[in-house]
């Protein structure tokens, strides 16, 4: 077994050379799966991020791809409110990110759910939770544009809670605009989620940061129907 080191960029043949034990697993997306793993020389628990082999004709392109993403997440992993990249590797056409914290409350989805499934009140602690996330959010939205990057799929699935604290994730389609001249963009996108972005993402206008912005206020008002019930929905 290898050791892996803070900021580590591997190349390995073989998967089995790193010292990563499955405990769980954590969630699936459209290009990636992610589990919990533990180092099995140190103890210490990551969430390992796994890109689906890549199967189609340009390699170099996906490549890229991930490579930006990880670009943009050294940049950003400093600040307390955004996931920290530990390290990554390539194994032929595979691709992985050690990641950390691993959330233990899961992402704000499903901590949102799980109040509401439960037919009571927020509890204190949720409420405290809920509370801090309005200034935890806009502080790393703030920092995560003050770097010129754009994150452009801001959604309660794409934000954890790890003791009691709100970090983003997910930066698979962030743009960076460090070699542009503004953070706007036009024509397709290459993906967004519809309940959440902004009507000029959807309209394929043009859009610039506030689209994030926008993006953060709709997941507020999904915080405050579960903090207000008689501002859920179904009362409006």
């Amino acid at each position: 077994l290898i050791t892996v080191r803070e900021g580590a960029d591997l190349q390995i043949s073989d998967h089995n050379v790193l010292p990563y034990k499955v405990i769980r697993n954590l969630g699936m997306g459209g290009c990636a799966s992610v589990e919990m793993v533990e180092d099995t020389t140190t103890g210490q628990l990551f969430a390992h991020k796994i890109f689906r082999r890549y199967h189609g004709p340009n390699l170099k392109k996906f490549r890229l791809e991930v490579r930006n993403e990880i670009k943009i997440m050294r940049r950003l992993s400093s600040h307390p409110h955004i996931i920290r990249l530990f390290a990554t590797y390539a194994c032929k056409r595979d691709f992985g990110m050690i990641l950390t914290p691993v959330a233990d409350g899961g992402d704000l989805a499903t901590y949102l759910l799980n109040i509401l499934d439960s037919g009571n009140p927020p509890t204190a602690e949720n409420r405290a939770v809920l509370m801090r996330a309005f200034g935890c959010l806009a502080n790393g939205l703030a920092f995560i544009h003050k770097q010129t990057i754009r994150h452009k799929d801001i959604k309660p699935q794409n934000i954890l809670i790890h003791q009691g604290r709100i970090i983003y994730t997910d930066f698979g389609i962030a743009f960076d605009a460090t070699q542009h001249d503004s953070t706007t963009t036009t024509g397709r996108p290459n993906a967004f989620t519809r309940r959440y972005c902004a009507p000029e993402v959807a309209s394929w206008a043009k859009r610039n940061r506030k689209s994030d912005i926008f993006s953060l206020g709709c997941v507020f008002i999904e915080v405050l129907t579960v903090l207000e019930p008689l501002l859920h929905s179904e009362h409006l």
